[in-house]
This record gives C-alpha cells, structure tokens and sequence, in this order.
C-alpha cells in the first residue's frame, strides 16, 4: 500500500558563532511528511517533534574551540513556525486538522522572527 506523502520547505536564516564576525547562512527545512498525521493529535505531535529536531540539526554548528554544539534557537523556531504555518496552508482544504494543529497555526512562537 503507498501512502500518501507531502513536501514541507521553509528557510530562515542562522548566526553562525564565528568569533570574529558574526555571519548569516540562510538554512532551509525540507522534509516529507503524511497528510494524516494532522487528523489526529498523537500525529500532530510526531510531525511538530521532528519538524522541531531537523530543525535544530539545521540550525546546529559545531564550535571546535570549545568543543560544543551551537543551536541558534532563534533559526530553529522560525523554521518551525514557518514549517506549520505552510503546511496549515497547504492542508487546510484538503484534510480535517486536528485542533492542536489550528492552534500551532495561529501562534506566533516565542523566539520566531
């Protein structure tokens, strides 16, 4: 059986944690995702959790002089935010969204430009 699948793409930009100058690189989200899991709101939040962890991948960055990983928390909520908001607008005629997804729609995340 084949299921159904759908395309997100959003992009934000990130700092990068460069001593010496702060740059921007501009990251853009791309990842396949069902339909369904909007229907219901134990798939609402299997979508919101992985748009949240490729998100923090992209907007990650190692800092070898300290031997860490950098996530610009700012990058990956406005990935997040703008992954939602397309999907919702996508979706919105084509399946019944679960109330949990309306919601995430209409809020502005803390952090998102």
């Amino acid at each position: 059986m084949l299921k159904a699948t759908s395309m997100i793409l959003a992009a934000a930009m990130a700092l990068t944690p460069v001593a010496a100058a702060e740059s921007l690189k501009e990251v853009t989200l791309k990842m396949d995702y069902d339909p369904a899991l909007l229907t219901t709101e134990a798939g609402v939040e299997t979508l919101v959790s992985q748009l949240e962890s490729k998100a923090r991948k992209l907007c990650s960055q190692r800092v070898p002089a300290l031997g860490a990983i950098y996530v610009d928390a700012d990058c990956s909520a406005s990935l997040v935010k703008a992954a939602v908001q397309q999907i919702h607008a996508d979706q919105a005629s084509s399946v019944e969204l679960a109330p949990t997804f309306q919601r995430l729609a209409a809020v502005d995340y803390a952090l998102a430009n």
